[in-house]
């Protein structure tokens, strides 16, 4: 019979011995493993100085774009502005108090602050209180200059009116005459003018007979120039203003101040020049200006 070869497979370790043994080698043959990877270790850093450490965006933008918030909690907050409060009423000017030196011998007085009507009262004024029945209107024709009724001159400085009048009417205003020592200061100021505008000789400042001959009143602010710094019109030249004072009780005179427009020298229209009227006086160069005290504080 003939004999089955089996073919004898050799493994590849066993061929390595035979092989190590050819070259003398001796000792256990071990079949070496591929050497396993160790695991990755984690890398430590030392922390970078606060000045090299890198910026935390997400907190740096919260810093720097805060909520709305925060926006409004952070914003300064500023104090309301001042209500603008006027210390007189509309068509009045505040004349702040202060000290005078007036008459002759010169006499110190202290004044306290007064609202002064910017303008002298005017012709249509006048006779509204008069169509109220609060004024009346006995013998306001009493010259060629008289302004009531009279065409064109409702912008015109009433006159004609007595003292009796000139109070009638204050009382209808809820306001008073200026006393004379007002008048005066508001006129001059605390640095003593010689005029309401200043110490310039008076020309185109008032309405006065000194730079043309006048017949007559002229409306009122119709010479600006001759304003006060407080821009009150008319202290001197178009007509007198009847005022009061302390011992006016026992006189039957008040002072009338600031001249007229039939004066044409310029020592009769400036500020310190007193005027005395018989209460029960009428005439084409006499007229009125309100006054009140001021608020307080002003």
């Amino acid at each position: 019979m003939r004999s089955l070869r089996v073919p004898v497979v050799l493994s590849l370790p066993f061929l390595l011995a035979l092989a190590v043994q050819a070259l003398g080698c001796s000792g256990p043959s071990t079949e070496a493993e591929p050497p396993k990877p160790s695991p990755p270790q984690p890398v430590v850093t030392a922390p970078a100085p606060p000045s090299a450490q890198p910026a935390d965006t997400t907190a740096a933008n919260a810093k720097e774009t805060p909520s709305a918030a925060a926006q409004a909690s952070a914003a300064p907050v500023s104090a309301p502005p001042p209500e603008d409060k006027k210390a007189c009423p509309k068509g009045m000017a505040l004349i702040p108090g202060g000290k005078l030196a007036m008459g002759a011998p010169k006499k110190e007085v202290t004044l306290g602050a007064i609202c002064l009507d910017i303008n002298e009262v005017t012709a249509d004024d006048y006779a509204a209180c008069v169509q109220g029945g609060q004024c009346n209107a006995d013998h306001l024709k009493c010259a060629p200059q008289a302004t009531f009724g009279a065409d064109g001159k409702g912008n015109h400085p009433i006159n004609c009116v007595d003292f009796s009048q000139a109070t009638a009417d204050c009382k209808a205003q809820n306001k008073r005459l200026p006393t004379n020592e007002e008048w005066e200061f508001a006129a001059r100021g605390p640095e003593g003018r010689f005029y309401p505008w200043g110490n310039d000789a008076p020309k185109d400042q008032l309405c006065w007979t000194g730079s043309q001959v006048r017949t007559g009143t002229c409306p009122i602010a119709a010479t600006p120039k001759g304003d006060t710094p407080q821009g009150v019109h008319d202290l001197a030249g178009n007509v007198f203003e009847w005022t009061t004072s302390k011992g006016d009780a026992k006189t039957q005179t008040r002072d009338g101040r600031g001249g007229s427009w039939k004066d044409g020298a310029p020592e009769l229209v400036r500020s310190s020049r007193p005027g005395a009227f018989q209460v029960t006086y009428r005439c084409g160069f006499l007229g009125i200006r309100f006054a009140i005290d001021a608020p307080p504080g002003s």
